[in-house]
């Protein structure tokens, strides 16, 4: 095997191929898949080529490192080796089965995974070929992560030029029309887009926005208008202050307009200026599925770092020299992206504000009838109290503005927060609400800007500081939902198990005494006591049912397996629902099947099968037995009602039942079927049904043989 070449391929999939292909001429394998990681997932190649071979069902880097790990018990001599008796431990990360025993040996760099070489083998091989193999894929894992190294490094070159670019073009001017014009183009350039666009809201019909800036390359012949509609175009949302990603435009109400102007894909960012948006940045590209994360990553960035250019050309078109508070502005949205905690954003924003900015500052939260101090910051040496609880009353006039400063408080709130002292009090909302409000203070000598212009600048820095607020407090919502809805379904499963447990001791009770009644009664009152007798049977199957499908759901749910003979088997299923042999029809090979069941969940499975087939039917049912070379086929044929052909996924669902049964009456719950999918499949088979409404239907179990 020679690794010279590697250095000279350029794509992770050629490089994959390149592995496979050498390994495969290297040993005595049956096929050899190397696995390596890139920005775009996991990139797999198998050698021989057609041949199928090892496929992870998720390929992303995080599922390959998941797979390794979940390997360590296979490790032999720096490898893994899973024999072939238990390569169905591989059956939930795998596309295919695999039939032969599988070798792994990662491609590491510095003890962190790059890839991993798979290899279809007969047997473990010896501890010399190990050893060349792992050298071997240490030097390839090194060679990927080189590779890695240079593809981050262009693309952080990339991201840094470009910023670089935009913010050497915005210090050039302060003419927001010839800036945006500049960045337009270097944006789609940078992302190698077909269109980039900058709207803003019109002034005088708010329900339209205009197109301010234009760059494209002609990839797209359709032209775009000077004016666009909001309403019901994404660019609604984004003066919503939403991100809109769109990997492949057509598949949403939205996207009309996008595919009247011929766009394939698509990301719009907006500009958040003095707290709101009035502008956006849209990318247009020819093909989908264009970007990745980390293109709308830098693409966010470049929206911050150019709405930031434009509230620079607002707020200080006529005093250039005020630049560095607008970068300490940027130090602190930056310090911002990263808290997740309501708590955590709050004690950020005051750290970031009083070391950038250089302001004083306090935070409070309206809760009930008083203002509470969550947070308070001072800016270098400067000191400061202010009070702990104010009553809420005080700040009526935050209710319909955004800024207050000193002199515009009442006496005694402008004494609770700033003494004798002068400052500004900035309403802090969260989703349109008055959550609470910013207080900074003003040190002698520390500002030196107008009223004007300190109104908009702390206005600007609580903006973005509502919109972290407003992700942390989204954030703490959905992980509450999802912890309440995690609880909800546990105690579901665990009431539905026990319900069902407990009823079938006095289930039993109730048919063991209609079997008397049965055998001892006379014919008077015989028919009632058929009809109780019949209804608890069919309690029974419900519980059972029940029980089944609780277990089903259940973590851990696991297999008792034991060697039986699926004749035998089948054939004690056949007598127990038809003793007289009037009904089913059984028909089986004279060689004996070896299959691994767990008996008592499979007869189960049996059971429901075999119990629709005669409701459902009412003439005779064919069960055929078969054994194939993928593994035994268990055939259920009636000549029933059938089902409906649009309907034949939903009854392997919960409570999923046909509609022509629904309408005819017969009694069922709808979670047979349902139970059954999920325990063949922890067998390692298949349970499937093709049928013709009003003529019959063939239910087929497909299981492998025992090793």
């Amino acid at each position: 095997m020679s690794l010279t070449r590697l250095l000279t391929i350029p794509t992770p999939a050629a490089k994959a191929r390149a592995l496979a292909g050498d390994v495969l001429a290297a040993g005595s394998f049956v096929r050899a898949t190397a696995l390596v990681m890139a920005d775009e997932g996991v990139v797999e190649a198998s050698a021989p080529e057609g041949t199928g071979g090892f496929a992870l069902r998720v390929k992303t880097p995080e599922v390959a490192r998941l797979f390794l790990h979940a390997l360590q018990r296979f490790a032999v001599d720096g490898c893994f080796f899973v024999p072939r008796a238990q390569t169905r431990a591989l059956a939930g990360v795998t596309v295919r089965p695999v039939d032969h025993g599988v070798l792994a040996i990662p491609l590491e760099y510095q003890g962190v995974a790059r890839g991993a070489l798979v290899l279809e083998v007969d047997e473990c091989p010896m501890p010399e070929e190990l050893r060349y193999l792992r050298a071997y894929a240490e030097i390839a894992g090194s060679i990927v992560a080189h590779e890695e190294t240079i593809t981050a490094a262009k693309r952080e070159a990339r991201q840094s030029d470009l910023l670089a670019l935009i913010n050497e073009r915005t210090r050039k001017s302060l003419d927001r029309d010839a800036i945006l014009r500049v960045v337009v183009e270097d944006v789609r350039k940078a992302f190698d887009a077909a269109r980039c666009i900058v709207v803003e809201r019109n002034r005088l019909r708010r329900d339209l926005a205009t197109i301010v800036a234009l760059a494209e390359n002609r990839a797209i012949e359709q032209s775009i208008p000077d004016i666009v509609p909001l309403q019901g175009t994404w660019f609604e949302r984004v003066f919503a202050g939403s991100v809109i990603v769109r990997p492949r435009v057509g598949d949403a109400a939205n996207d009309a307009g996008l595919v009247e102007y011929g766009v394939k894909s698509a990301l719009i960012v907006p500009f958040l200026i003095d707290g709101k948006v009035e502008s956006a940045m849209a990318l247009h590209f020819a093909h989908p599925r264009a970007f990745d994360d980390v293109d709308l990553m830098m693409l966010r960035s470049v929206a911050f770092h150019v709405g930031l250019a434009l509230a620079n050309v607002r707020l200080f078109q006529s005093e250039r020299q005020r630049r560095s508070r607008a970068e300490a502005l940027e130090r602190v949205v930056r310090t911002l992206r990263d808290a997740r905690e309501i708590e955590e954003t709050l004690v950020v924003f005051a750290a970031s504000a009083s070391h950038e900015a250089r302001l004083s500052c306090a935070l409070y939260a309206f809760e009930g009838e008083e203002a509470v101090l969550r947070v308070a910051r001072a800016a270098g040496d400067a000191a400061f109290s202010c009070a702990q609880r104010i009553e809420a009353s005080q700040f009526e006039a935050l209710q319909s503005q955004d800024v207050l400063g000193a002199p515009d408080l009442p006496e005694a709130p402008r004494l609770a927060l700033f003494g004798a002292g002068d400052g500004t009090a900035v309403a802090l909302r969260v989703d349109g609400e008055l959550w609470g409000f910013a207080a900074f203070f003003r040190p002698s000598g520390e500002i030196d800007w107008d009223d004007a212009e300190q109104r908009g600048f702390v206005r600007t820095l609580v903006a973005h500081l509502e919109l972290s607020l407003a992700t942390a407090i989204a954030f703490g919502h959905i992980a509450r939902l999802a912890r309440a809805l995690a609880e909800s379904s546990e105690f579901k499963d665990d009431l539905m198990a026990m319900l069902a447990h407990d009823f079938r001791g006095p289930l039993t009770v109730i048919a063991g005494y209609c079997e008397l009644l049965l055998e001892t009664s006379s014919s008077e009152g015989r028919t009632e006591v058929e009809a109780i007798f019949s209804q608890t049977q069919r309690l029974v199957r419900l519980s059972e049912d029940a029980v089944a499908l609780a277990q089903t759901q259940a973590a851990g749910f696991s297999l008792n397996r034991t060697v039986v003979d699926l004749r035998e088997f089948v054939g004690a299923s056949v007598a127990s629902h038809d003793p007289a042999g009037k009904r089913l029809r059984l028909l089986a090979p004279d060689e004996r099947i070896a299959i691994s069941l767990d008996t008592q969940r499979f007869g189960h499975v049996l059971d429901n099968v075999l119990m629709n087939a005669l409701k459902y039917s009412g003439s005779e049912v064919s069960v055929n037995l078969s054994a194939g070379p993928a593994g035994a086929c268990i055939e259920v044929r009636d000549r029933g009602i059938g089902i409906p052909p649009g309907e034949l996924s939903a009854v392997f669902t919960r409570f999923g039942r046909a509609s022509n049964a629904r309408r005819k009456g017969i009694a069922g719950s709808g979670v047979g079927l349902y139970v059954a999918r999920k325990i063949v499949e922890v067998h390692g088979g298949a349970i499937d049904v093709s049928s013709v409404e009003d003529q019959g239907s063939t239910f087929s179990i497909t299981l492998p043989f025992a090793t």
